[in-house]
C-alpha cells in the first residue's frame, strides 16, 4: 500500500512538473494556422522580380508581409535553390515554414509584421518561455534582422512597444531561441514578429511555442491521454484513449480535409496517397493533433 502511495505522489508530482504548451505554431497542423494569425506590410515595397534576381523566384513567392511556404516550394523557386534543406541548428526546422523577404527593387528596408493570435498566461504558471526557430537563407553577406515584441493591450502595430528580443544577423544555419515571459503570467498577450532587415534575403521562421513548467495546457492533457499506432501505417490507425472519442477528422499538411472511414477506434487510411497528414482527434477533453505517414 505505502508503494502504491509513493508512485501515485511521484506521478503527481511528475504532472505538475511536466512542461506544459501554452500556446504553439508550426505552420504543419500543430497551432491554429497563418489565417489565425496578423498580417501588416507595412513597408509596401515590391519583392524583386525573377528575371532581375538571376531567375532566383523565392523574393517573389512572398506576396504579403509574411507567407506560409513549404521545403519544395522553396526548393522549386529557382535553379540555385534546388538542393536547399533547412539548417539543423534551427532546431525542429520542417516541413511548412513562414517566410520574410527584404530583398525589394527599388532595395528597401523591410517592415513586415506577424503578429500571434491572443495568448493566454495562466495565472501561478512558472517558467514561462517563449521559443522559436529561425534561419537567414543564402550567403553570409545577406544575412536578416528582426525583432520580437510582446503586447498586453492589442494586436494593432502600435501596441507594440516592448521588445522581448533584437536579432541582428540571424545565422544562416539556424538558431534557436529563447525569451522568458514569467512577467507576464496572469495576463493575455500578442506576439510579433517584425523584419526589419535593409536589402539583405530571405528570413525563415518555424515552430514558435510558449510553454510552462507547472500548468498543464487541455491539450497536454488529451495528448497524455490519447495515443494511435502504427505510424507509418498502409491502411488503419488504431486509437487509444482514455476519453469518448466525438469526432476524427485527417488533413494533408496544407490544412485541406480529407476523406476518411472512421470505425470504432480505427481510422481507415487505405483511400489515402502516400504522403505525410495530421490527425485531429477529438474527446470531451480536448482536441490533440498529431502527425501521422501513410505508407
Amino acid at each position: 500500500m505505502k508503494k502504491i502511495l509513493l508512485l501515485s505522489a511521484l506521478l503527481g508530482l511528475g504532472l505538475l512538473n511536466a512542461q506544459s504548451t501554452l500556446f504553439q505554431e508550426n505552420w504543419d497542423g500543430q497551432g491554429p494556422g497563418i489565417g489565425s494569425w496578423t498580417l501588416y506590410n507595412v513597408d509596401g515595397l515590391t519583392p524583386i522580380d525573377p528575371f532581375d534576381a538571376n531567375n532566383d523566384g523565392l523574393p517573389a513567392l512572398v506576396t504579403n508581409a509574411w507567407n506560409v511556404l513549404s521545403l519544395t516550394q522553396i526548393q522549386n523557386s529557382g535553379p540555385n535553390l534546388a538542393t536547399y534543406t533547412y539548417p539543423a541548428g534551427a532546431t525542429g526546422m520542417a516541413g511548412n515554414v513562414a517566410v520574410a523577404n527584404s530583398w525589394y527593387d527599388p532595395a528597401g528596408t523591410a517592415n513586415d509584421w506577424l503578429v500571434s493570435p491572443q495568448i493566454n498566461i495562466p495565472a501561478g504558471a512558472t517558467g514561462v518561455n517563449l521559443t522559436w526557430s529561425a534561419t537567414s537563407m543564402g550567403a553570409a553577406a545577406y544575412l536578416e534582422n528582426y525583432k520580437v515584441y510582446i503586447s498586453t493591450t492589442g494586436n494593432q502595430v502600435a501596441n507594440f512597444t516592448t521588445i522581448l528580443k533584437t536579432v541582428t544577423n540571424e545565422s544562416v544555419t539556424g538558431t534557436y531561441h529563447t525569451v522568458n515571459l514569467n512577467s507576464y503570467v496572469g495576463q493575455n498577450v500578442y506576439i510579433a514578429f517584425r523584419d526589419d532587415s535593409n536589402d539583405e534575403y530571405i528570413m525563415l521562421l518555424d515552430n514558435i511555442k510558449v510553454t510552462s513548467a507547472n500548468t498543464l495546457a487541455t491539450n497536454d492533457i488529451v495528448k497524455k491521454q490519447t495515443y494511435f499506432s502504427p505510424n507509418p501505417t498502409s491502411d488503419f490507425l488504431n486509437i487509444k484513449t482514455n476519453s469518448k472519442i466525438n469526432a476524427v477528422s485527417v488533413a494533408d499538411l496544407t490544412g485541406k480535409k480529407v476523406n476518411v472511414k472512421l470505425d470504432g477506434d480505427k481510422v481507415d487510411v487505405r483511400s489515402l496517397p502516400a504522403g505525410t497528414y495530421l490527425i485531429n482527434i477529438e474527446t470531451k477533453d480536448g482536441v490533440s493533433t498529431e502527425k501521422f505517414i501513410k505508407k
